[in-house]
């Protein structure tokens, strides 16, 4: 089994708990320190003294063809017809070796480990043949996602190695965090993107995921930038960068980075649209908080809802471009369940002295209910009915305004204040 196609099938893995299987047979020579040099003298020596006989080769040729023709069925017939106890090392090493193959391929991970393990045990391949041999019984463990297995046959790996390899590193990453022990993950994570010029995107996700986790977003920021410069078409490292500069508090980067993705098209859902314009307005860019909930609208992108509406009013407003506020506001209020948005409406008329206008929607905010303060909507509609020159209908709401805890001072003024100029 090829390591990346391994890769590959990690990324879908869950996690899951994990049966108390005993860790692979070791061989005797496993036990202490191995000199590779000469060990690998020794596997040399011992395959010269069993070589293949022309009739093997000729069955193990046969078989191997068949499997790439796509008939796994007939190399298995082929194979069942040599007897192991007839054939050398070698040659039962070859046959147990292409039946683990077989038994892989036909989905048997257990069957396959044990004809690995049979291949191991003969002791006859060179020292790299066996190791790599070694590395897909931890892979085959992995796909059982048996994770403590894994472990435990990479460290049987590492034992003739020199050098540490970053794919196997990254093997044990996802190991450790699947066993939810992420110091060891992270360290393993870290090692791996470190000793590799071009780490896969998948280690890159796991390392960030796992500075994340631990909530160093520091660490995470270099690894995320990586993603974006070399995966810059995968909108998901933009959106993990931009929300990781906020969870520190950098709201400029992180609405720039939102912005960057948003003008090379990557941002077109709900959320991340919302979460675009919320940052712009907060970072004091209003026009463009109106730009990106304009073209959403217009493209369908965002529902017109009236929180939408109310938040592109908003982004006018905080432009100072009252005269495009008011429609989209208009349509807030006429869309929520209560009230409150024609108060914010009527406020806005009544900044634009439009008094006949902000009665008329303060009237219906009162109308709808369900208001937030209805003692400031009675106060507010106070003040337009006194300024619309209807001096009764504004005492009546001041009157009412009385009755909140809220506007009982402010009513009382303008109650005292409409007493001197009428006479009463």
């Amino acid at each position: 089994m090829k390591g990346r196609a391994c890769a590959l099938l990690l990324l879908g893995l869950a996690t899951a708990p994990l049966p108390p299987l005993a860790p692979p047979a070791r061989a005797a020579e496993e036990q202490g320190k191995i000199d590779l040099v000469e060990l690998e003298r020794e596997r040399a020596a011992r395959a010269a003294l069993y070589p293949v006989r022309k009739r093997i080769s000729r069955y193990l040729e046969a078989a191997t063809k068949a499997v790439d023709q796509g008939k796994p069925e007939d190399g298995r017939a082929l194979l069942a017809k040599l007897e192991p106890k007839r054939l050398n090392p070698y040659e039962r090493a070859l046959v147990y070796r292409l039946q683990a193959h077989l038994a892989y391929f036909g989905g048997d991970y257990a069957g396959a480990r044990e004809d690995f393990e049979k291949v191991l045990a003969e002791q006859v391949l060179p020292v790299r043949d066996e190791n790599r041999i070694r590395f897909n019984v931890a892979q085959l463990y992995a796909a059982t996602q048996e994770w403590r297995e894994v472990l435990t046959a990479l460290d049987r790996w590492a034992r003739y190695v020199e050098e540490p390899d970053p794919f196997v590193l990254y093997l044990r990453a996802v190991a450790h965090y699947q066993l939810d022990e992420p110091g060891p993950a992270l360290a393993d994570a870290k090692q791996a993107v470190e000793l590799s010029r071009e780490p896969l995107e998948t280690w890159l996700q796991l390392l960030a995921a796992l500075y994340s986790q631990q909530e160093d977003y520091k660490s995470a920021v270099p690894v995320l930038e990586q993603m974006v410069r070399r995966f810059p078409e995968k909108k998901h490292h933009w959106v993990q960068l931009a929300l990781t500069y906020g969870a520190m508090g950098d709201y400029p980067r992180s609405v720039s980075v939102q912005l960057l993705a948003y003008r090379m098209g990557l941002l077109t859902d709900e959320k991340d649209l919302r979460r675009l314009a919320r940052g712009c307005l907060h970072q004091n860019m209003p026009y463009q908080a109106a730009h990106v909930l304009q073209k959403a609208l217009a493209d369908g992108a965002i529902p017109r809802d009236s929180e939408t509406l109310e938040l592109l009013a908003n982004s006018f407003i905080a432009a100072r471009a009252y005269q495009s506020a008011l429609a989209p506001l208009r349509q807030a209020a006429e869309l929520a369940k209560n009230g409150n948005v024609y108060v914010r409406l009527g406020q806005l008329y009544m900044q634009r002295e439009a008094w006949p206008e902000a009665t008329e929607v303060l009237e219906r905010a009162i109308e709808k209910g369900d208001l937030k303060d209805p003692g400031n909507a009675q106060l507010l509609l106070g003040i337009c009915y006194y300024n619309d020159h209807r001096v009764d209908q504004a005492r009546s709401s001041f009157a009412r305004a009385r009755g909140h805890d809220s506007t009982r001072e402010a009513a009382d003024r303008w109650i005292t204040h409409l007493g001197r100029e009428t006479g009463g």
